[in-house]
């Protein structure tokens, strides 16, 4: 079987490294610290936020998960916390049914059962947005509740925070913070992808998670770890793969732990007869993957109007180029600096390109090896 894993929460063997990030996290949170994550889709953050639940849960503590992600309006977010607030109870199906009801009794909520048996919450109604904030601000008062009465410590995990910017905009922001950091007994871990967003709820001193508590921001996981970890996967399935086979491999993806486990599953299955890996295999299977996904990059790329196209291909062709340099702007016919910047910040609004460190780079890294090899 296919060792290599992509696309899904990655846990035990799979899980690599981030050893420090994990004990850091974990031990905040059961101080009761308010944690902001902040990292690029795909660096892992979410499997990391798993770890530190199951390292938590290990000790006895109430852990509760929401993905904002499947969050849309403020409704559907109150639906999602009067579920969270039943998951802490452990309640059978008809008694979480009449719990929820109380809290969010204005939505009409309507229940159902997924296939695995737990509860699906949906909402029925809007009623006035002033009784809406007020069924958040009593299901946010529940975890600090349930930990003194229970005397249990409690960690609630937001994923994918930066949604609570559409869902709710500012006032939720500064309902949030005024419930939760009252909260001594109960844990909180926000977790983003989206960086300017995240940044700028915990770095503006005019919005409300302001030094609300540390802010831990993943870096790309040391090249080393993966090789080692490719190279014990790719061994037990016989396969021969040399040593700049496998820093090729690393280099290719990125060093991101998404497209590595993405890379090495395709060169798995590619190679699966032979068993044998080069670096020209390598080379293949990033271009087969790149031309798997031209549908969804080609509608995009043909969308954007050609000054960003030829931004696009300028960052393509040449990772980590200095974008402002006269040199690069004649070269990709930028005109000026001027419009390299505002090309760069609708790219950045369109989820296409996202800053890492000095350098810009695309958000998905795929697509930059697709422009490279069909735009250029």
């Amino acid at each position: 079987m296919n060792p290599f894993i992509f696309g899904e929460v990655v846990k035990n063997a799979s899980f690599i490294d981030r050893k420090a990030e994990l004990e850091t996290i974990a031990k905040d949170l059961l101080d009761g610290q308010k944690v902001f994550l902040i990292a690029p889709r795909r660096y892992g953050k979410t499997s990391l936020l798993i770890a530190a639940a199951e390292k938590l849960k290990a000790k006895g503590v109430k852990v509760i998960y929401l993905d904002l992600f499947k969050t849309a309006s403020l409704e559907q977010f109150a639906a999602a916390l009067g579920k969270a607030a039943a998951e802490m109870r452990k309640l059978g199906f008809a008694e979480a049914v009449n719990f929820i009801k109380d809290f969010v009794s204005g939505l009409r909520p309507q229940f159902s059962v997924n296939p695995d048996g737990s509860l699906s919450l949906g909402v029925d109604a809007s009623p006035p947005q002033k009784e809406v904030f007020q069924m958040i601000e009593n299901l946010l008062a529940y975890p600090q509740e349930f930990a003194v009465r229970e005397k249990k410590p409690v960690v609630v995990m937001f994923d994918e925070f930066q949604e609570i910017v559409s869902i709710g905009g500012e006032p939720l922001e500064k309902l949030m913070r005024a419930v939760i950091q009252k909260q001594r007994n109960v844990g909180y871990v926000f977790c983003g992808s989206k960086k300017t967003m995240m940044n700028e709820m915990v770095s503006k001193k005019s919005r409300a998670f302001f030094g609300i508590g540390p802010v831990t921001h993943l870096e790309k996981i040391p090249p080393e770890y993966f090789e080692k970890y490719l190279a014990g996967n790719f061994a037990k399935g016989g396969f021969d793969c040399p040593k700049e086979t496998l820093r090729s491999i690393v280099s290719s993806a990125g060093c991101i732990p998404y497209y590595i486990q993405y890379l090495a599953h395709e060169l798995w299955d590619l190679k699966a007869e032979e068993k044998k890996i080069t670096g020209a295999d390598v080379e293949r299977a990033v271009a087969l993957i790149a031309k798997r996904n031209t549908p969804l990059y080609q509608n995009l790329w043909e969308n954007l109007p050609q000054t960003q196209k030829r931004l696009l291909q300028g960052v393509a062709a040449n990772p980590g180029a200095a974008i402002f340099s006269g040199a690069f702007i004649t070269r990709f016919q930028l005109r000026s600096s001027a419009l390299v910047k505002k090309s760069l910040s609708l790219l950045i609004s369109k989820d296409i390109i996202e800053k890492e460190a000095a350098d810009y780079v695309f958000t998905d890294h795929w697509m930059g090896v697709w422009v490279r090899q069909n735009c250029s």
